[in-house]
């Protein structure tokens, strides 16, 4: 409801902004005890100075004894004594005093302040808007009716300090800059000021600062791209691709359609990535809780080529991602830094907003930040560096921290290619062996694509096991399980010998065996994030909740995080299988995966290289000599790459390794 709340660490004190009352727009309220009922409240109308409410605040933020649950260390929660020293800090002052009917009301010299105090009886702990301990009032007398100019109001059992330091800041004599548009003109009218002449010593900001806020700008302005269709492609178009200039220069307007619109996605990747190291452009350091991105939230694009033959390289984006990043904060209109850095805070924000400065100073400080963005474009290159990460076409290992990968498809290519059936039931399709005996399904949803595999009798129709990857698991896991369940139906349908047979590869690989008298256990060696177990306790001794089956599983899986995946198979799983599968985690060959597919919980433990498309083969002399009719009797052997050189320009040569 518009309302904005704060509490302390120990949860005794609160300040709240945005109140649905106007004349306690800040409310604060303190409490002996966490969360229980406020011993005193005060209260701040709209228009009240920054300045009063922090010098309460201020007595609040003084740590008091963290393990101290009633609250009596803490200045802020003492019990509350005379007051004394707040009539003798405003009559030193000059204010003027007038005691009637148990109320004492003070007024300073301008007449422009007066702060009324009930002393008999002192007034409600718990009444902060009817009748008030405290109550000051902003403004000239006889307003015509008009409320004052801002208001303030404390209960009954404010202890001294609190009342002590709202009368220093009512007496200080030191003046504050404010923005004469800002303010109203009947109480310019009333107020001692003078203009300021422009930025003096005493500057509210500084060049970092001024650098900080530059970069957030870059910053929000990179990720933004996440908002435009089609800015990288009006740029490509007509450009060639670099690795392509050592034959015959291919143009990113002439690759098909799909791998047009794949790499155009691809920079866009890369300039949102790159936003989070903005401030490298302006010599800021980056921090040290950096959250790695990956992608923007666009989806990818169908891709029927595999990524390894894609005619263009990670390095090839660089220089359209650069201009890209360059275009967008050159694009930044002097009235768009103006509305984007308006209500931000200056330096530690106690102060000033950058719309609130002195408007000479305004101007000054967004002159300056123009100009580092002006900078800031001409940097861009710097952020796609060689060790970009990361790459947009990339090499990744270990699989099972890879990801799922973009083609929901390709775990079924084994079955197809066996002659295996397919039917479509609504948002699942599945695949029957051409003995009938055998299945396996697809069912895709917002999580990704999920699989299952089962085996069933046929004469009873009952189900003998059955395997299951939930939507992360990597599709080359998915992949061998299925070359195995296509390969020889024989011994999955007549399963011979142990299960655990199908852990010869992790165990040759080097997995660790953490296994216990009832829990048979291995962990990968390397990022100890991938693990294959299954409970081996009798069926009667199992807790509730457990089961026999095998898990196998990768990646993070705590509350919370959402990137791990897990394989379940029936404890009676025909070895071949569970072999698949394992060998698959074992195998350390790397697996090809777009950037933006790369899980961002598991990024900082893969190992990754930019993928390096397949060099093409080097054409015969024959061929060549029909590309320039040149007639060859015999034919010559073939010819080294630098004769490629000579292909015209309608035969575009695919980039070499």
């Amino acid at each position: 409801m518009g309302q904005e709340f704060a509490w302390s660490p120990n949860h005794r004190f609160r300040v709240a902004d945005g109140q649905l009352d106007p004349g306690a727009a800040w409310r604060i309220t303190a409490a002996p005890e966490p969360l229980g009922t406020p011993a005193w409240m005060a209260g701040f109308s709209t228009e009240t100075p920054p300045e009063i409410i922090m010098a309460v605040t201020d007595v609040l933020a003084r740590a008091g004894d963290s393990t101290d649950w009633t609250g009596e260390t803490h200045p802020a929660l003492q019990q509350p004594t005379d007051r004394r020293t707040l009539i003798r800090t405003l009559t030193d002052a000059g204010w003027r005093s007038t005691y009637r009917g148990g109320v004492l009301d003070l007024e300073a010299p301008d007449e422009l302040a007066r702060l009324q105090v009930r002393l008999d009886p002192p007034g409600d702990p718990g009444d902060l808007m009817a009748h008030p301990h405290l109550y000051v009032e902003i403004g000239p007398r006889g307003s015509g009716g008009y409320p004052p100019y801002w208001q303030a109001m404390v209960t009954t059992n404010a202890p001294a300090v609190v009342v002590d330091a709202l009368a220093q800041i009512l007496t200080d004599p030191t003046p504050l800059q404010r923005d004469r548009d800002w303010m109203n003109e009947e109480l310019l009218a009333h107020l001692g000021h003078r203009t300021a002449a422009g930025p003096t010593d005493a500057s509210p900001f500084t060049k970092t600062d001024l650098r900080q806020a530059a970069a957030e700008l870059c910053e929000e302005i990179l990720e933004g791209i996440e908002h435009f269709n089609s800015l990288p492609e009006w740029y490509m178009a007509g450009s060639v691709i670099p690795s392509s200039q050592s034959g015959t220069p291919t143009r990113w307007g002439q690759l098909p359609a799909e791998q047009r619109a794949l790499a155009c996605l691809l920079v866009e990747d890369m300039v949102f990535v790159a936003a989070a190291k903005a401030p490298t452009l302006l010599g800021l350091d980056l921090g040290a809780n950096l959250d790695p991105q990956t992608a923007s939230r666009k989806p990818t694009p169908p891709l029927t080529t595999a990524l390894s033959e894609l005619p263009f390289n990670s390095s090839d984006l660089k220089d359209p991602a650069a201009y890209v990043a360059a275009t967008l904060i050159n694009a930044v209109e002097f009235s768009d830094i103006t509305d984007m850095l308006h209500d931000r805070p200056v330096g530690d924000g106690t102060t000033w907003t950058w719309g609130s400065l002195p408007t000479a100073q305004h101007k000054q400080a967004l002159h300056a930040i123009d100009l580092l963005l002006a900078g800031a474009a001409e940097r861009t290159p710097e952020l796609f560096a060689p060790d970009f990460r990361p790459p947009p076409l990339a090499l990744v290992a270990p699989v099972y921290l890879a990801g799922p990968g973009h083609d929901p498809t390709a775990a079924a290519k084994p079955l197809t290619d066996r002659g295996w059936t397919t039917e479509q039931q609504g948002s699942t399709t599945v695949y029957t062996s051409p003995c009938r005996r055998l299945h396996a399904q697809s069912t895709t949803d917002h999580r990704g694509t999920s699989w299952t595999a089962s085996f069933t009798y046929q004469p009873s129709g009952e189900e003998v096991w059955q395997a299951t990857a939930d939507p992360r698991t990597p599709p080359e896991i998915v992949t061998a399980l299925h070359t195995a369940l296509a390969s020889d139906p024989g011994e999955l349908i007549r399963p011979a010998g142990n299960a655990e047979d199908g852990l010869v590869p992790i165990i040759a690989a080097g997995w660790h065996d953490n296994s216990t008298r009832e829990h048979l256990m291995w962990d990968a060696p390397d990022t100890g994030m991938a693990s294959v177990y299954r409970c081996t306790a009798p069926a009667g001794q199992l807790f509730v909740g457990e089961s026999r089956d095998w898990q196998i599983s990768g990646g993070k899986l705590h509350p919370g995080e959402v990137e791990g995946w897990t394989i379940e198979m029936s404890e009676n799983i025909p070895a071949p299988l569970l072999e698949a599968v394992t060998a698959a985690m074992a195998d350390p060959a790397p697996v090809t995966r777009l950037g933006r597919d790369l899980t961002s919980e598991h990024l900082q433990y893969l190992h990754i290289r930019p993928l390096t498309p397949k060099a093409p083969a080097s054409p015969s002399a024959r061929a060549l000599a029909a590309r320039t009719r040149v007639l060859l009797s015999p034919p010559a052997p073939a010819t080294s790459r630098s004769t490629t050189a000579t292909n015209p320009p309608d035969q575009p040569r695919q980039p070499a390794r």
